[in-house]
Parts: structure tokens; C-alpha cells; sequence
């Protein structure tokens, strides 16, 4: 067996870790890693397949955490967010659809930097203002606002699966309960991903050898979830915010120096 199976592997047990609430945005790790994977793995089909690889299990994961969290979710929030996300995802299915891989792939390069940039901009001001402050001080967003975010995620999840950190970097500064933050984040990114299946499935992002290996890769994110929802369970809430933002902070940098290798590639 190839080692490249372990890295793809490691990936696809981080979708269950990031969709219990542990670690959210280290999902942003999933693509990268099976990218780097997938040229060695033959049976992945490629790295043109990765995003339709890769979608299934988002959403068995998505199905493990609303299964957990169904009752703890903010649908306020939800329903703030689901306008401008319908149109960003549309956005990001013109453009998956209408360029080719090397143009998706550019593009995809383009989405991660500036996730990656808002990610450590919007952290570090979050850390300036709680230091300035001496506590952190909540936020309540505009519904215009909230669109704009919903808009970005979306886009940027359809183009890279890369919406984590914008919508945690969202819902934190209003301070909700740790349940309440991982049901709403539940809610939310199942119903974009499955929004996204028509879009993948018209812009040739699926194939049936790929999806095939999505079913029998479900197990790993299964033992994910399993390890993440024990963790959060015995995390106390101030301290699981901390993770988050650090988490986030640091995979900034990571998407962005990906971003930018990828696009000088």
C-alpha cells in the first residue's frame, strides 16, 4: 500500500474531527492533503476529482454532526446567512463550470489567499480589540453583513471547500454557547454542500470510480467524529473559542502560502 494513503487518509479522519466542533477550519487541511495525495493514488482519479472525492464525505460528516447538534443550533443566524450563500454558490458553479482545470485550478489558488488573508487579518484584529478591551465584547452583524459572508462562503466553498474560517470567524465574535456554535456550523455547511452536489455533478467534478472510494473511506470520517465529539465534550468553552481562533490564525497562513505556491505553479 502507498504511503500516500496515510496523508490522504489523515485527511479524511479531519473531516469527522472538524464537523464534531473540535478544530473547526482544520477541515481546510482536507484538500490540500488529498490534492498532494491524489497524483500517487490512481484509484482517487486525479487531482480534477478531488473536490467531487472529497464532497461525500463532507456531507456524511455534515449528517454525524446535524445528528448531534440538531437541537442546538441558531436558526436566526442560518437563515441570515442563506440568501447571499445561494448566490455565492451559484457564482463559484459559473465559474467551476465555464473555466477549465487549469483556470478552476488558478482560481481555486486565488480563493485560498484570500481566505488565508482574512483569516490572519480578521484574527489578529479580534485579538488587538479583546487585548485593547481586556475582555472580548460581543457582535451582533447586519443582515447585510451576513449576506456578504454568506455570499463569500459559499463561493468559496464550491470553488475550494475552504468556507470554515469565514463563517467561524462570523459566528465567534457574537459569543454563542460552544453547542450552539457547532449545531449552527452543522446546519449551515450541510445545506451547502448539499446544495453543491447538482453544481459538481454538471461541471464534471464526480466520477464513478471516485465515488465509489467515497463510500469506502466513510469509516475514517466515522472514527473522526467519534474522537472530536469526545474531545469537545470535556473542553471548556473559553477555551475551545481560544483553539478555534488560533487554529484558524494559523491555517491562514498555511491557505495562503498554498495559495500563492500553487499560483506561481
Amino acid at each position: 500500500m502507498s504511503p500516500w494513503w496515510l496523508v490522504a487518509g489523515t485527511a479524511f479522519i479531519l473531516i469527522g474531527i472538524t464537523k464534531s466542533g473540535f478544530g473547526s477550519g482544520v477541515g481546510l487541511m482536507v484538500v490540500p492533503m488529498t490534492i498532494m495525495a491524489a497524483p500517487h493514488l490512481p484509484s482517487t482519479g486525479g487531482v480534477q476529482h478531488v473536490l467531487g472525492l472529497v464532497l461525500p464525505l463532507l456531507i456524511a460528516g455534515d449528517i454525524i454532526a446535524v445528528g448531534q447538534y440538531r437541537r442546538l443550533f441558531s436558526p436566526q443566524v442560518v437563515k441570515r446567512l442563506l440568501p447571499g450563500t445561494v448566490i455565492g454558490i451559484l457564482i463559484g458553479g459559473v465559474l467551476l463550470w465555464s473555466m477549465g482545470k487549469q483556470r478552476s485550478e488558478l482560481l481555486a489558488s486565488f480563493i485560498k489567499i484570500e481566505v488565508g488573508l482574512e483569516s490572519v487579518i480578521l484574527v489578529g484584529l479580534h485579538w488587538y480589540r479583546t487585548w485593547r478591551a481586556g475582555h472580548e465584547v460581543k457582535f451582533h452583524p447586519s443582515s447585510i453583513r451576513s449576506g456578504a459572508v454568506g455570499a463569500f462562503a459559499g463561493a468559496s466553498s464550491t470553488l475550494a471547500h475552504a468556507a470554515g474560517p469565514i463563517i467561524a470567524l462570523h459566528l465567534l465574535p457574537q459569543r454563542m454557547e460552544r453547542q450552539i456554535f457547532v449545531g449552527t456550523c452543522a446546519v449551515y455547511f450541510f445545506l451547502v454542500n448539499t446544495a453543491k452536489l447538482p453544481i459538481y455533478r454538471l461541471s464534471g467534478q464526480f466520477h464513478a470510480d471516485t465515488l465509489l472510494l467515497s463510500m469506502k473511506l466513510l469509516p475514517l470520517v466515522f472514527v473522526g467524529a467519534g474522537f472530536g465529539y469526545w474531545v469537545t465534550k470535556r473542553m471548556n468553552d473559553r477555551y475551545f473559542s481560544r483553539i478555534v481562533y488560533a487554529l484558524t490564525f494559523c491555517l491562514g497562513w498555511y491557505l495562503l502560502w498554498d495559495g500563492v505556491v500553487n499560483l506561481r505553479r
